[in-house]
């Protein structure tokens, strides 16, 4: 009795051990990541420019004749709704921000918006990007595009104005820069997706001669060239086939990063959490990195806002905005994510 009690004692011993050395081990990590106070003061820039003229594309969107009162009847219609916030203790909702700032300690703007919604009861993850002309209240501020609420009070505006304007509780941010998001792509090796012959014009634009691209079909991309297929809005359909292709990066990094071993997920680690900031807490990243095995299980669902036939193309104050039908849009989007 004496041994099966002192065996027994020595297995509790290596257990807590072990838990021990992972705990320590995924605490090392967490603070590889820039965290920030919930209640920070945004780095905002002072005033953005209306023209919003922030990135290298051309805006092949179809401008009406300006129309102010429409597109402000719909944004005073949808600030009038008395529908509570969406929220659920089996989804979690984090946004994804891409933002376009080339020098750091700069807000700049919001150039890729991605809502991730990981439902936990449902097993799905769920991308959802929110087009950066939408038209819309931004809170303590005027009616403006989307976009312009980074700029104005960082990632903690650009939240409010998403659970203002959709009814939905955004729980966490999760934000990369233009040179963070090259170094994560060529940390895991770059990533495989299919180009065009047309996309292929328009991505070497933007690349030097060292990195551009010359044969279209499934190519393997480094940093660089991912950033310029994922700006990409000048082939298709505009913002919105630009933010398929962002979706269809992050859906890559995602499928590429849950095959890797343990160890090459160690080496990836330490090359993207330095890149990433949020303001999750560190029991949050804690508990986050110890069911992502279960969440590499998930699968995946993708879409945009606005919805098809839910908007209008209209010049507002010289600006080419999405005025949404915002009831058709929330209504699909709380389908989507709590179903």
């Amino acid at each position: 009795m004496k041994k099966i009690l002192m065996v027994f004692t020595s297995l509790i011993a290596v257990v807590l051990l072990l838990l021990l050395c992972a705990y320590m081990v995924i605490y090392n990590y967490i603070g590889k990541v820039n965290i920030v106070a919930k209640d920070a003061p945004p780095i905002a820039n002072s005033q953005p420019s209306q023209e919003a003229e922030y990135d290298d594309f051309m805006d092949v969107i179809e401008i009406i004749s300006d129309d102010l009162e429409a597109g402000q009847s719909q944004v005073i219609e949808n600030e009038d709704n008395q529908l509570p916030i969406m929220d659920d203790k089996d989804v979690l909702n984090i946004l994804l921000i891409g933002s376009d700032t080339r020098i750091k300690g700069q807000a700049g703007r919001s150039d890729a918006i991605i809502l991730v919604s990981i439902n936990k009861k449902k097993e799905i993850i769920t991308l959802t990007s929110i087009l950066r002309d939408i038209y819309l209240k931004i809170p303590g501020r005027s009616k403006n595009r989307i976009n312009s609420a980074y700029a104005y009070g960082g990632a903690n505006l650009l939240m409010d104005t998403i659970e203002q304007n959709f009814n939905i509780k955004v729980d966490r941010y999760v934000s990369v820069d233009f040179e963070s998001f090259v170094k994560v792509i060529d940390g895991i090796g770059g990533i495989e997706v299919e180009v065009t012959q047309q996309e292929i014009k328009v991505i070497n634009e933007f690349l030097s001669e060292a990195d551009q691209l010359t044969n279209e079909g499934t190519q393997l991309l480094n940093g660089n060239q991912t950033l310029a297929f994922a700006r990409n809005r000048q082939v298709g359909n505009s913002d919105f086939s630009r933010t398929a292709r962002q979706r269809a990066v992050i859906e890559n990094i995602y499928n590429k990063v849950k095959k890797q071993n343990i160890f090459e997920i160690s080496k990836l680690l330490n090359i993207i959490l330095p890149q990433v900031t949020t303001n999750m807490i560190k029991k949050e990243l804690f508990a986050l990195m110890l069911s992502s095995p279960s969440y590499a299980k998930y699968d995946i669902q993708q879409w945009s806002v606005p919805m098809k036939g839910s908007y209008s193309n209209l010049r507002i104050d010289g600006m080419a905005v999405l005025v949404l039908d915002f009831e058709k849009n929330i209504e699909e989007l709380h389908s989507r994510i709590y179903d």
